[in-house]
Formats: C-alpha cells, structure tokens, sequence
C-alpha cells in the first residue's frame, strides 16, 4: 500500500502522545497547512501526483491504520472529481463517516485542520495490508465498522457485491460461470448447479449482459464475515430460491456524503445480515 509508510508513523504516534492524526493530501499544499494543528494533533501534509489515482483501499487503509481523520483535496477535472467522488462515498460507507473530508481549496482549511479532534482506536497497518488491494479493504473496513456488523450495503458500481438469481427464469445454460473474468461463479462437482465467491466479485456486469433469461441482477455490498470466501450455491436443490442471498436494500444513489467536509452527515448507514448455502463440493472452471 503507498500509504504504509505515514500509516505506520502515525500509528506509532498516537500510541506514544495520544494525539489525533490528521492526513492532508493534495496537489498544491493550501495556504496555511503549515501551522494548521500544532496545538491538538498532529498533520501530515502530504503532496501527491495524481489525487485521482488514491482509491478507496489506501483511504480505508489510512484511516483503520493510524489516521483519524483525511483531508482529500478535490480534483479539478469534471471526470477526475467524479471517479474521486466514487471513491469517497465508498469509505463513507465503509465506516469513514465524517472522517474522509473534501475541499476546495477555499479559506477556512487551515481552522478546520487546528479543531481540537479525539483520536479514534486503530490497527497496525501491516496487520491488515494482507492479499491484494480489495482484501486490504475488507480488512480495513472491518476494523472500521462495529463487529456486529456482517453486511454494508454500497453504492451502486461498487466494485463489491453478490448476484440475486431467479430460479424461475435460469435455463441452467451456464455463460455466467464462463464469461465471468475472476471466477467468483462456478459449477458444483455435480456440474447442475452454480455456486458463487462474494469476495472474488466486483461487480462487472458480464454475466449479467450475457444471460439470455435476464436471469442475474446485481447486488452491490460488502460481506464482512467470513462466509465470503466461501462458495455458495446461487441456486438450492431444494427450490429455486434457495441459497440465494438476499439483495441489499437503501442503497446510496445520490453520492452526498462525498460534497465538502462541512457535509459529513449523521445518518445511519442501512446494514443486513446474509445467510448462505454452504457448497459441500465445488471446483472452479477452466477457460476455453
């Protein structure tokens, strides 16, 4: 992670002073970051080349790893700030709320940054920079999240979730286990049904497009437990709804927690709980 540098810093800060940690990133240091926070935390400012290549898996990082809170200067290109605005809703989901802040460059910044901040707890982040990026992510945002909490919904084109197949429709062709590019759909050893790895999914839409029936829909979330590194069957033997996860419900479409950081919000974030069908046997599928 490029973050695991000032992560690990400000971690070892906050053990040893107590103080908040506060992580400014931008392209063009805003005036007045200098002094901003002497008095009650500590600011690291930081200058990066492409503020649109930070995703949400360095800011979750960031933020489960050492800092409390971020300041993200916004991209000044219309399609960059769309793509950032993405990625912050994002963390805002995944227990960044009120912690992963936008501006603009406008005055102000400088008194926002030196406002007295409790220090959050946090992890060490080698301890959850594991496997790739999106493992680093779930990581995070478990450690970011309460522990009663299994399931967030997201966003819709996140890049997390599970499929709700219709048992009625699916003619049992299997172009879905095909066409899938990370082989988070499968056939069963028996070959008759499909079974699915919620953490291998991101959601591209391919078997979706590529269903003759319109038999899959996308379901965008996160599964924190553990049950998303296992398979499970889309379809049960004993009916064609069994085993299929239920979809998320109250999801974000209107993108307002990623405005400006006078914008964080106090609303409640919708949750649920999954069940699955656990596959006995199940192998993956080759490609042709």
């Amino acid at each position: 992670m490029p973050l695991m540098p000032l992560c690990q810093a400000a971690h070892s800060r906050k053990l040893e002073t107590g103080r908040a940690q506060i992580l400014a990133l931008y392209e063009v240091e805003p005036h007045g970051l200098e002094d901003a926070g002497a008095l009650h935390s500590d600011v690291v400012p930081v200058a990066v080349c492409r503020l649109e290549k930070i995703t949400h898996a360095d800011l979750l990082h960031a933020l489960a790893g050492g800092f409390d809170v971020i300041y993200l200067k916004a991209c000044t290109a219309p399609k960059g700030l769309e793509q950032q605005s993405l990625e912050v809703e994002l963390v805002q989901a995944l227990g960044g709320l009120g912690r992963i802040l936008l501006f603009d460059g406008a005055a102000g910044v400088d008194r926002q940054l030196a406002a007295r901040l409790l220090p959050f707890p946090s992890v060490a982040p080698e301890v959850l920079a594991v496997g790739s990026r999106r493992d680093t992510a779930r990581a995070s945002a478990a450690a970011l999240l309460p522990p009663s909490i299994g399931h967030v919904a997201l966003p819709e084109q996140a890049p997390y979730g599970t499929l709700d197949l219709c048992g009625d429709l699916c003619t049992h062709c299997n172009s879905c286990v095909w066409v899938c590019p990370s082989d988070a759909l499968s056939l069963t050893e028996s070959g008759s049904e499909i079974s699915f790895t919620g953490s291998l999914c991101f959601q591209c839409g391919l078997c979706v497009s590529i269903c003759p029936p319109r038999a899959l829909n996308l379901a965008p979330g996160m599964d924190l437990t553990v049950h998303a590194e296992l398979p499970h069957l889309l379809e049960g033997p004993e009916g064609p709804d069994a085993g299929t996860m239920a979809p998320a419900e109250g999801r974000f479409s209107d993108g307002s927690g990623a405005a400006v950081f006078d914008q964080a919000g106090e609303a409640a974030l919708p949750f649920e709980e999954t069940g699955f069908s656990p596959v006995q046997e199940s192998r993956r599928t080759g490609r042709v």
